[in-house]
């Protein structure tokens, strides 16, 4: 009994030693590994054993069942992630499986400048190569692309609601990760910064997205873009043309130092010289000054305003149109006034 005994746990032994070298043979780190470390691509979509497959072509693993057997172990087969994966020299397959499965992905960094608009933040990403003009125009071409991006299918276009700021984004993310990010923190700003928007009905919201666009084109000293935001505010319940340059360098294909006559009767829903009210849609995509002054207008008897220093951006308010002509003659050498 005692020998049945002993020769069991000598096959047991045997079978674990034979089971440990084969987990580390398979396990061990591919010598093919370039020194310098190598980016590897898992795309949207693809399961563990396509993964598996590429891995094993580009000689990074040593063996792709290996790998198919611990991402079905880990469960990472049912939530495979995508994105660039940096594998270093003697990384082992379950160290490669360890990165996917914490994310560990190469990222890109790109900055949206405050009053950006759609058109500027695309050439950002397509000149960092972090999407190409063609995903772009597949994208937007999409009858629905607007509510895929997290916003309400009453918004005419993104504008407005992509907020400017540095964002690090994981490298080949899609293009509706990449604006949704952009949407979810235009969201999260204004819960933090404007707490009561949520009161406002959505064609009131909409307006407000779409005067501090204007607000943020128009007002390059921060402490008056409330100011601005007040005397815009006196227009519309008045029912005065906006007379917003910054309307009319929206619709031009290069914005110009100085507009012409000329280009105030340009034929546009955007043109607010021509016609009243506020713009069908936001101009910019504003920064939270903007949008502040926005929703919260300081309130004044002023209807004009003219720019009174270029250095600083600050302006001559006015309350009535024979002021305003005093003002526009005391600084009429000033280029692109108001």
């Amino acid at each position: 009994m005692k020998t049945i005994i002993k020769l069991v746990v000598l096959l047991v032994v045997i079978f674990c030693s034979g089971c440990i070298s084969g987990f580390l043979l398979l396990n061990r780190a591919s010598p093919e590994i370039p020194e310098k470390g190598t980016e590897f691509d898992i795309q949207q979509g693809d399961y563990a054993s396509a993964v598996a497959a590429r891995l094993k072509k580009e000689k990074l693993i040593t063996s792709a069942l290996f790998f198919k057997v611990m991402t079905r172990i880990s469960g990472l087969d049912k939530r495979l992630q995508s994105g660039y994966l940096q594998i270093q020299p003697g990384e082992k397959t379950t160290d490669i499986i360890r990165n996917i499965l914490n994310g560990k992905f190469s990222t890109v960094t790109f900055t949206i400048p405050e009053g950006y608009n759609f058109k500027e933040i695309n050439r950002v990403l397509t000149d960092r190569n972090i999407l190409t003009q063609k995903q772009i125009d597949d994208f937007i071409s999409q009858p629905d692309w607007i509510v895929k991006i997290g916003l309400p299918a009453y918004c005419k276009t993104p504008e407005g609601f992509m907020f400017p700021e540095t964002y690090t984004i994981r490298k080949g993310a899609g293009i509706a990760k990449i604006y949704h990010t952009m949407v979810d923190e235009f969201y999260s700003r204004m819960k933090q910064e404007i707490p009561d928007y949520e009161k406002f009905s959505p064609e009131q919201f909409y307006d407000r997205i779409i005067l501090a666009s204007i607000i943020e084109k128009e007002v390059r000293a921060p402490s008056e873009a409330a100011i601005v935001a007040g005397v815009f505010s006196n227009r519309l319940n008045q029912n005065m043309k906006l007379q917003s340059c910054a309307t009319i360098q929206y619709i031009l294909d290069k914005p110009k130092e100085r507009l012409l006559e000329k280009d105030l009767f340009i034929e546009s829903p955007y043109n607010t010289y021509l016609n009243e009210g506020l713009p069908p849609s936001p101009i910019s995509n504003p920064g939270i000054n903007a949008l502040k002054a926005a929703f919260n207008p300081t309130k004044s008897d002023y209807l004009y305003f003219v720019v009174k220093d270029p250095a600083k951006g600050t302006h001559q308010f006015s309350k009535t149109y024979e002021e305003h002509l005093k003002a526009q003659s005391r600084y009429k050498s000033i280029k692109g006034f108001y």
